[in-house]
This record gives structure tokens, sequence and C-alpha cells, in this order.
């Protein structure tokens, strides 16, 4: 008879955790282009058309043509600013194609989306790529996920391209390093920080949620809005911090230094990044160019991780969303496969396996290899076998009724 998971979890305690696949991945720092919405270090900036820009633009050289853009933000086309950010954008680049900081996790091939959904972590094309149809980046759960996706040629989307974030993926925590030109097609909304070594081309109608910074290119523009998403808050928010209070509260504090016909922020929790609860409602002050502090309790916050966002609403009922920030209150859905590396068969182990909903192994190119629900293993099988997996890694992910999930590598000799 095959061990239950209660009696394999107690005979084999001792064993360790396998590692988890999580957020080894660290955000590039910008510097004094963390502001820029658009910025190219050696190229003309032009403009066809009515675009607009929430946050700032700019180049090094100074070389400006065709029709104003409507920005809300700095301009900087061969000032100081300009000519600072030169070294900012070049070292963002240089960390994000970094084989020691962000070595690649997954293989790309030469076209991307088509339906696919990429996890966090670091995802690499060796050649110039077509980006086409959907492409779905999937947190699942971890607001603090990072996806970098190394292009090492050109990155073009076509007009089917569409970005979906889901899991309570962040387009702020999404990053792009194109080792060549990046173009947009008419119509495409796309998504996260672009880093590139070549020109920026945004045909008629294209949008951009973050920001596109080059090391050396021309940047064209038609008809086109363009939004840094970390600065286009009602408010300016300076902190958002979410920590354990006493009493086993959980306590959110955050502080805004400009505020321009604000109304109210609105608390929001959840537990797996899509289903969110209104909490309660702050005021804000309103008007204001300087600091002020804010704060709210969670009295009755839920065991296990949770997630807290703010929602920031004007007077007038509209609003965006601050980064999310999550806690985790226990040690709650603790796993391990065993053995690791394994020849034919593995076994789970969980603190809670009747909270188990499913169980799936993938490839390192994102492919399904093994689906298993709940009522395939629960009567006292936690055993898999994989002796007809290829020799590899694998990915497997175990997801929770609550809807959270854990994921971990496995080899299979």
């Amino acid at each position: 008879m095959k061990p239950s998971f209660l009696n394999v979890l107690a005979a084999t305690t001792f064993i360790a955790l396998a590692p988890h696949l999580s957020s080894a991945q660290t955000a590039p720092t910008f510097g004094i282009a963390l502001r820029f919405a658009l910025y190219t270090s050696a190229g003309e900036f032009a403009n066809t058309g009515t675009t607009t820009v929430t946050g700032d633009i700019g180049n090094f050289t100074g070389d400006v043509t065709g029709t104003p853009v409507t920005v809300t933000g700095q301009t900087h086309f061969g000032d100081i600013e300009g000519a600072l950010a030169v070294a900012d954008v070049a070292a963002a680049y240089a960390f994000l194609a970094s084989e020691v900081s962000n070595p690649c996790e997954s293989s790309l091939g030469s076209t991307i989306g088509e339906g696919a959904t990429l996890l966090e972590g670091v995802h690499c094309s060796t050649t110039a790529t077509a980006f086409t149809g959907d492409l779905t980046l999937d947190a699942e759960g971890n607001p603090d996920a990072i996806f970098i996706i190394k292009i090492n040629g050109a990155l073009s989307a076509d007009a089917s391209a569409n970005i979906i974030l889901t899991g309570g993926a962040q387009t702020t925590n999404v990053y792009w390093q194109v080792n060549g030109a990046f173009n947009v097609a008419s119509g495409v909304n796309f998504k996260g920080s672009v880093v590139n070594a070549g020109a920026i081309n945004l045909a008629s109608g294209a949008s951009l949620s973050g920001r596109a910074l080059s090391t050396a290119g021309k940047i064209s523009l038609d008809n086109n809005i363009i939004s840094n998403s970390e600065i286009s808050l009602p408010v300016t928010l300076t902190r958002f911090n979410v920590a354990k209070g006493e009493l086993g509260t959980v306590v959110l504090d955050w502080a805004t230094t400009s505020e321009t016909n604000s109304d109210r922020f609105e608390i929001q929790r959840s537990e797996n990044g899509k289903l969110w609860n209104k909490l309660a409602h702050v005021m804000s002050n309103g008007e204001s160019a300087e600091l002020i502090s804010y704060s709210y309790t969670d009295a009755t916050p839920v065991k296990g991780k949770s997630l807290y966002r703010l929602k920031i609403i004007d007077k007038d009922e509209t609003f965006a969303y601050s980064k999310i920030r999550s806690i985790s209150l226990d040690a709650a859905n603790k796993i391990a496969l065993y053995p690791n590396p394994a020849v034919d068969q593995l076994t789970l182990l969980a603190n809670d396996p009747g909270k188990i909903q499913r169980v799936q192994f993938m490839n390192t190119a994102g492919k399904l290899v093994m689906d298993q629900g709940r009522s395939e293993f629960s009567n006292a099988d936690s055993t898999f076998s994989i002796n007809h997996f290829p020799v590899g890694l694998y990915i497997v992910k175990i997801t929770f009724d609550n809807g959270t999930v854990e994921r971990t590598k496995v080899v299979k000799k």
C-alpha cells in the first residue's frame, strides 16, 4: 500500500524542504531614469500627431523633431538630467542582460505569445523575436513576482500581441531586455519596462504602460499614449508598508508628498491576488504639497499569506491602485517532494494535505507533462510516477483550496 500524506509526513518530518522557485531576481535600479517614460541615450526624439505621456521624456543629444508631445512630467533634451541618465540606463541594461545577476531559467523561441503562460523568473530568447497573440504573465498570488524577458535581438509586437497580467502580477515588476530595436504595432497596449539597445518605434495608436529606455536609437512616436505607471497615481506615495502589529494585528502605514483633488484611500485585502475585499477607507487630506502620513490597523487578519493594496480615489471617483504588499502570519502550506533527484517516483509531503487541490508538473519550456486533481491522489496516494519523464529539470506547482500556490523544483535522473 502506498503511504498516505499523513503517514509519510509523520514518518519523515526530518526531510528538508525542496528548494522553491521564488523571486530570486531583483529589479534593476534606474537611478535618475526612474521617472522617465521615454528616453534614448543616443538618438533623435520624433513625434507625429497627438501623443500624450505621463512621466518624463528626453534624450542626451537634444535632437527633437515633429509635433510637440503633451507631457505630464518634465522634458530633458540634452540638459543635465538627460546627460546623467545615460549611465543609469546603461547600468539597467547591463544588469538585466547579465547572466550573473539574471541567469536564464527557461528558453523562448523566435516567436512568443500564441497563448503561452510564463511564471515568475528569467525567460530568454537567443534571437530576434516576434510577439503575436496572448502572452499571460502569472504571478500565482505573489505580488512581488518579477518577470524578466531577455531578447537577444529585435522585438516586434504585431497587431494581435496582448499581455495579460494575472495572479497579482504587477506592470512595475515586468522587465524586457532587448538587444535591438523595439517595435510595437498599431493598437497594441504593451506592458512593462523595456530597456533596449536600438530604436523604439510605436506605430499609430499603440500604447505603453511602463517605460521604454534605449542605450542608442531613435524614438519614433505616432498618436500614442505612454504612462510610466510608477508615477501615475492620483497622489504621490512616498511609502506604503505592511507590518505585524501587536496582538496579532496587521498595521498599514503610508505617506504622500502631493495630493490634488484626492478624496480617500480604500484599504483592500486578498488571499490569492484575484479576489479583493474592501476592509475600510481612510479620508485623505485632499489638497497638499507636504509630507502627510496615514495608517490603518487590520484587527482581524487572516492566517497565512495576505496581500494588501490601496485604492486611491479622487473626488470625481477616478482611481488608481498602489503597489501590492504581502505579509504572512504563519508558515502555512509547507510542502516537499522526495527523493530529489528522483529516478522513477516522487512522494509529496505537506503539513495540511487535505487542502491540496491540484498537483501539476511542467518542464522548463512551460509545457504541462502531468496534471492530477485531488480526487486522483487523495485516497492514501501521495506518490507520483515520473518513470516516463525525460531526464531533466521540472517545476511542480501545488495549488491549495484557498487559491495560494507553492512551487518547487525537482530533477529527474
